[in-house]
């Protein structure tokens, strides 16, 4: 009989130990919710042009943050419309967030950016002269939408896509009307 109730006690503390080891840990939310500093690359960017795009955001609440991204280009190359800098800051809104720590999922931004660039200027036909190379700066809003995926430890991952509109007159040709934003961006949030 005692070797039956050990079997059986020893087949049950199996079990339970099995069961532990499958059963999803709890989730700290207060160790999470207390990350709020958030530093991205786009690596797309660094990929398919010579520049870098690094950008920094703070979790206002776990539906909405507030930050900025700084490119910086290292094209050599005679592109019309190349941009050398841009400062771009947004506040950002996470829609359809199901966790209960934020700032994760699909989201909608506005931003603002100030970008700086040059153009050089093609041979004119009509009065035969060929015009030099010019600079330019331009102040712009836009929208992005994108999505983001947090890991319980602060890796981030995020893709985003949009674009928008210089503002002011461009009388001289030397500037680009709109701009690009998005890409895909890795990052830690702490």
């Amino acid at each position: 009989m005692k070797k039956a109730i050990t079997l059986l006690t020893l087949i049950i503390s199996t079990f339970a130990f099995a069961q532990e080891d499958t059963e999803e840990q709890p989730v700290n939310l207060n160790e999470i919710n207390n990350k709020k500093h958030e530093f991205r690359i786009d690596v797309l960017e660094s990929l398919a042009l010579p520049a870098i795009d690094v950008s920094y955001e703070y979790v206002l609440s776990k539906y909405s943050g507030v930050g900025a991204s700084l490119n910086i280009s290292f094209q050599d190359d005679e592109n019309d419309f190349r941009q050398n800098f841009a400062f771009t800051p947004y506040f950002r809104q996470y829609f359809f967030n199901k966790k209960e720590y934020g700032a994760r999922g699909f989201f909608a931004e506005g931003l603002l950016q100030y970008a700086t660039g040059d153009n050089e200027r093609f041979f004119n036909f009509d009065e035969n002269t060929l015009d030099e190379r010019g600079t330019w700066n331009k102040f712009g809003v836009g929208v992005a939408i994108g999505q983001k995926w947090v890991s319980r430890n602060g890796f981030v991952i995020e893709l985003s896509l949009g674009g928008g509109r210089y503002l002011g007159d461009d009388d001289d040709g030397l500037s680009p009307d709109g701009f690009f934003r998005g890409g895909v961006s890795f990052g830690y949030r702490f």
